[in-house]
């Protein structure tokens, strides 16, 4: 199914980026660099951070791609329903919302207990205990209100929420550039060298890996990006980009930080705070540096800025993610829908009310729900990271402005990374990752109530369950590859030229070469698909259309009729623009123009092929790939582009006896054999006898 967009376009690059960061930056920080430091000290936390963001960056790689390919709402429910079909997609959009719903939730509680740390005395009228936790009248208030406000912000609009995500991410920007700066001044290099490694006589990289473990829950956040694609107003290249960036950022951050304290405080000073009723030692460092009581307090607020922009993105994301799961009717289509203010209204009032109804648990409950939050993102990681590698080898083809170098094995590490993270959550004892039995009851319980939308939503919806969105791009620029030159070489005669082309055998480029020769218009498929949109279909649809028809599904009955005619929707409108440039001297290269013009009188179809090793050798140099790689990717693009021919012709692709000639372009050269199909069409249409009588 195909539609313009219903939301703005209201984010900026800068809006993107704050959202982000802000989610990932957090409380964390603040409250626990003592413990990563106690644990691995100033070396094995640093190295831990490294090689926690190695594990991410290589996952956020993958989103770069993905999301520059698919800038839809719903991100990864995109990314995986692409690759893996519905099921797929529910469970890994589902497995996300538990991550941003719950971590909103958990922020709910977290607030209350920070201002605590300015305000001494805030707990006030006791209520009761849950988990070993005290309930709080004044802290249900606090909780309450602020998750209404910001529920309420995120009704507003997109914009309105990213105006307050700069506001609060320059003030956390502050708070950490004058502990950095402090420690410059005031710290000494000797605490850094007596505190290298953990404490005690520990297994060095165990303790590294045990801080290796908390930096997955850090760094979720950059994934927020690609929820709120259809809001953003930056160019698809640009916004992969900003979520490296972003990712890279936060590294940055922590491992500064981790430098600061340990530059500030020695080892007996860390391990004294840790043991006090604060146990803050972020602030307790930036106190020592001004020698200020007052500056601990202006990094704890900081910290709860922190708060507040995690809170603000996890809801944006999974408010978002909710929008895209209604609109695809896996859930009651009511969150499916936007409100007055182009936002997902119903689905931001659930994320609300789960914030709402938080602080009445108290952390010692909200500290299960958060492990298992970040249990519910790596399993989306991970479910991404495979929709990359599906995605690069069912659809070699596809448009991809931000494409990763070396995506294989970018997409096999994201993967073995994404995997990785997810087993440290399952084995027990994994350095203390893994998940208690109460945070599995918390999984178990997320994941029955996704069984129950599943089935309840595929009995309502019937065969539209799980039906695919697809956004008409409305700014997209006009392809380079036009060719477009107004002094024709025959401006009074009337001809078209058809190549068909094996992959690597310079068909395109050739083609290139002779529209630029007779001064005619030149288009591929890139332009046929382009012509296709304005027509009134959807580009996803025809790439849609493509993957169906290259692995036969338009005549499987498990997908049904409506593959089929989606085919030939899009077949029809690929017919009419062909037609529609055929109108004047052209050349066309592909999307099956000499069966769609073979009634023409006045059309040269041309077929250009290779042996396969030189083919191959072409793939390479032009994709960057190895031997083996570049050879898949050949296989994988032929059998679809054969099968694409033959359902739309019932003909064999290269047949002679739908060609004028068939072409080795390996036996003259691309250049020569350009000139050889010039000469020829000269030949085959009489333009030079025109040229001479007119001499």
């Amino acid at each position: 199914m195909e539609q313009k967009s219903k939301f703005d376009k209201v984010m900026g690059a800068w809006d993107i980026l704050v959202i982000a960061f802000g989610a990932m930056i957090g409380w964390g920080w603040v409250i626990n660099s003592g413990d990563w430091i106690t644990t691995a000290g100033f070396a094995g936390s640093m190295i831990a951070m490294l090689i926690g963001g190695l594990m991410v960056f290589f996952v956020g790689l993958t989103y770069a791609e993905l999301t520059s390919a698919m800038p839809q709402c719903g991100g990864e429910h995109v990314f995986s329903y692409r690759a893996m079909g519905p099921t797929g997609s529910f469970v890994c959009t589902w497995m996300i919302i538990l991550g941003y719903v719950a971590t909103s939730a958990f922020e709910a509680t977290a607030l209350p207990t920070v201002i605590t740390y300015l305000f001494p005395d805030f707990n006030q009228v006791y209520l009761y205990s849950i988990a070993g936790k005290d309930i709080y009248l004044t802290t249900i208030i606090l909780g309450v209100g602020v998750a209404i406000l910001i529920t309420i912000i995120n009704i507003k609009g997109a914009k309105t929420a990213a105006i307050l995500q700069t506001v609060l991410t320059a003030i956390i920007a502050i708070a950490g550039i004058l502990l950095v700066v402090g420690s410059a001044v005031n710290g000494d290099a000797s605490n850094i060298t007596g505190q290298m490694w953990e404490s005690g006589a520990g297994n060095t990289l165990g303790s590294v890996f045990k801080v290796a473990c908390m930096t997955p829950f850090l760094f979720i956040g950059f994934d927020v990006i690609p929820q709120a694609a259809e809001e953003i107003s930056v160019p698809y290249k640009k916004i992969g980009k900003i979520m490296l960036l972003s990712i890279f950022l936060a590294v940055a951050w922590y491992l500064l930080i981790i430098f600061a304290v340990c530059y500030i405080m020695p080892q007996s000073a860390i391990a004294q705070e840790m043991n006090s009723q604060n146990g803050l030692v972020s602030a307790k460092a930036i106190e020592i540096a001004f020698r200020s009581p007052l500056m601990g307090k202006v990094l704890i607020i900081g910290g709860l800025c922190g708060i507040i922009t995690s809170w603000n993105s996890f809801l944006m994301g999974g408010s978002r993610a909710l929008y895209s799961m209604g609109e695809s009717l896996m859930i009651p289509k009511m969150f499916g829908k936007l409100g007055k203010n182009k936002t997902p209204e119903a689905a931001i009032i659930l994320c609300g009310i789960a914030c709402v109804a938080a602080p009445f648990f108290g952390r010692g409950v909200l500290v299960w729900l958060v492990d298992a939050a970040s249990f519910g993102c790596v399993i989306a990681y991970m479910f991404v990271s495979i929709s990359f590698c599906i995605l690069r080898k069912k659809k070699p083809e596809m448009e991809r402005p931000y494409k990763v170098k070396a995506g294989g094995f970018v997409g096999a590490m994201a993967v073995i990374m994404a995997g990785f993270m997810t087993l440290l959550y399952i084995i027990p004892a994994s350095f203390s990752a893994a998940l208690v039995w109460q945070e599995w009851v918390v999984v178990g319980i997320w994941l029955a109530l996704g069984v129950f939308f599943y089935f309840y939503s595929k009995r309502k919806y019937g065969e539209e369950f799980g039906r695919d969105i697809f956004i008409v791009d409305e700014t997209k620029a006009v392809p380079e590859e036009t060719v477009a030159l107004p002094d024709a070489k025959y401006p009074d005669r009337h001809f078209v030229i058809t190549v068909g082309c094996e992959y690597g055998s310079g068909g395109p480029e050739i083609a290139r070469m002779v529209a630029e020769y007779f001064g005619i218009e030149y288009y591929d498929r890139d332009l046929v698909d382009k012509v296709v949109q304005e027509i009134g279909v959807d580009k996803g649809l025809v790439e849609e259309a493509d993957t169906r028809i290259g692995v036969r599904y338009a005549f499987d009955t498990s997908y049904g009729v409506r593959y089929a005619n989606l085919s030939n929707r899009v077949i029809d409108a690929q017919f009419q623009a062909i037609h529609e440039f055929a109108k004047n001297s052209c050349v066309i290269v592909g999307r099956s123009s000499d069966y769609i013009l073979k009634d023409s009188s006045d059309v040269m179809n041309v077929f250009i092929y290779a042996p396969k090793e030189d083919e191959i050798a072409s793939v390479m140099k032009r994709s960057g790939l190895n031997q083996h790689k570049a050879e898949e990717e050949w296989e994988n693009v032929e059998k679809s582009q054969h099968a694409r021919h033959e359902y739309i012709t019932g003909k064999k692709r290269g047949d002679r006896h739908t060609r004028d000639i068939l072409l080795n372009s390996s036996l003259l050269g691309w250049e020569a054999t350009a000139q050889f199909i010039e000469e020829l069409v000269e030949r085959k249409f009489n333009l030079t006898e025109n040229l001479e009588k007119e001499a």
